[in-house]
């Protein structure tokens, strides 16, 4: 038994030599039949990592774009939105200072109107005076002159007394 575990213990030169042949062929057998699928196994797995690679910085930079197409589509709805909003303050502006010139030339025209009124009232109301008047004073002259005069006549002293009532007023 003892030789048995000297034997397992000590180098020999045909054991050696016949293991480490074995070693080679072992090496050999193995790079000719098995290396080259594994080899292909990781090829396959390493293309697939970095196919997900490519596809994942590809996807991060559609977003990028879509964000910054995003963005820029927002920017430049702000600004119609501020445009829209600023021509609709500019419009209600001017239709509110439209409106007022209107109304104020309304006013005028009613003020106008009513001078114009007011005026033809006063001359009606003078005629009528007048007429009231020179009847008045007709009748009065007739009673105290006694005689009749003619229209001329009556037409002149009712504007002579009308004009040193006018004065008067």
């Amino acid at each position: 038994m003892n030789t048995l575990y000297q034997s397992l213990v000590a180098v020999e030169p045909f054991t050696l030599i016949v293991t480490i042949l074995n070693l080679f062929l072992q090496l050999y057998l193995i790079k000719k039949f098995l290396l080259d699928k594994v080899m292909a196994v990781l090829d396959q797995r390493r293309e697939a990592a970095d196919k997900q690679i490519r596809e994942a910085e590809q996807a991060k930079q559609d977003a990028q774009e879509i964000r910054q197409s995003y963005e820029s589509h927002m920017a430049q709805v702000k600004q119609e939105a501020g445009q829209i909003i600023h021509s609709a303050q500019k419009t209600a502006q001017d239709r509110s200072e439209q409106i007022l010139r209107q109304a104020q030339a309304q006013a005028s025209q009613i003020k106008e109107k009513a001078a114009l009124d007011i005026a033809q009232e006063k001359k009606k109301a003078m005629n009528d005076a007048k007429n009231e008047i020179s009847d008045m004073a007709m009748a009065i002259a007739g009673k105290v002159v006694g005689r009749c005069m003619d229209q001329q006549d009556q037409q002149h002293l009712v504007d002579e007394f009308i004009r040193e009532l006018g004065d008067d007023l």
